[in-house]
């Protein structure tokens, strides 16, 4: 680490094992009272030669680091043509790049310091893997502003996630659902969703304006509001139309008559589990009718393929969650 004398206080350079050499600028290096350490540009560019003229003048330079390249990612035009979800999906996956990297500059982060990151979240590996694409489109944005020569988040595998996601119902868990104790919004979300096997954060928009012939049109929020109808069984639509809500008002309300946001749902879903009567549900989640109402359309003689166009999924997904029973009706000569 040197300084040389023709260049102002507080300016010098550290020149790497490789040969690579870095110049920094320090108010009050090495004394109590420093300044943020500030890296300054290629040396020889003219932008270097403008910096050392800022510092001679008293004008010291300020240091861009990640907080504030992540202001200038969420000012992009971009940011704000994402839907509201997938804005507070990536405010999440921000926050913990703020929290430990905002002081950093966008050209310190190593390949290390993203594994160190992505390791914080070994028991929460769905938020760990969010963080990682966050990570890697910022690194994506700093290298395309010239901030760094690559992107070290390429080089990090994602957590593992179980993957198999949804899982059927019990008799007994769906008993539990359907006892008195159970709180009304709780057993509406779950009639909802098993009888339309979608996900939670849609079954809580439906409202009898909603209803369309035998059925009811709703949208897919994971597919970018993509429109979709649901039918519904004889049985479930009379259920349903019997519930006496008005035609703009959501079938499931809270006990206030406010609205539920998909976190507040889960936490009504999750209070009733810790009930004597909720048992049951122990280990089950909203999610799990979508399973469900897979698993029913197959023991009703439902193709994989047809299954995919009445709940809106992905063969592959229908498949997935239908393994639970495919083997059962094989073994029984069934579909």
């Amino acid at each position: 680490m040197t300084r040389q004398a023709k260049y102002p206080k507080g300016v010098f350079c550290t020149r790497k094992p490789n040969g690579t050499t870095y110049w920094y600028y320090q108010r009050d290096k090495g004394k109590p009272t420093r300044g943020p350490l500030v890296r300054l540009p290629d040396f020889g560019s003219p932008e270097f030669y403008e910096a050392l003229r800022d510092i001679a003048r008293g004008d010291a330079p300020t240091r861009y680091n990640i907080a504030a390249m992540i202001a200038d990612y969420k000012s992009d035009p971009q940011w704000g043509t994402k839907r509201p979800a997938t804005i507070a999906t990536y405010e999440s996956a921000l926050a913990p790049i703020l929290q430990y990297w905002g002081e950093r500059e966008p050209g310190e982060i190593t390949v290390a310091h993203v594994i160190d990151l992505i390791n914080k979240f070994a028991g929460k590996p769905s938020m760990g893997n969010m963080v990682l694409v966050m990570v890697k489109k910022l690194m994506k944005f700093a290298v395309q502003r010239g901030h760094r020569m690559d992107n070290p988040a390429r080089e990090v595998d994602a957590l593992y996630e179980d993957t198999d996601g949804a899982k059927p119902l019990t008799p007994a868990a769906w008993a539990a659902l359907m006892a008195p104790e159970c709180p009304t919004s709780v057993r509406r979300l779950a009639i909802l969703g098993r009888a339309t096997g979608q996900r939670i954060s849609d079954l809580i928009r439906m409202r009898p304006a909603d209803r369309d012939e035998d059925g009811i049109s709703h949208t897919i929020t994971k597919l970018r509001d993509k429109p979709h109808w649901s039918l519904l069984k004889p049985e479930e639509a009379a259920e349903i139309d019997g519930w006496g809500v008005g035609p703009a008002t959501p079938y499931v309300l809270r006990p206030d008559g406010r609205r539920y946001d998909t976190d507040s749902m889960r936490d009504a879903w999750n209070g009733y589990i810790k009930t004597e009567s909720g048992a049951a549900l122990a280990g089950f989640t909203p999610h799990d009718l979508r399973a469900t109402k897979v698993c029913d359309e197959r023991i009703a003689g439902k193709t994989h393929q047809q299954i995919a166009a009445m709940v809106g999924m992905s063969v592959g997904m229908v498949m997935k969650y239908s393994k639970h029973i495919d083997q059962r009706l094989a073994a029984r000569g069934g579909a």
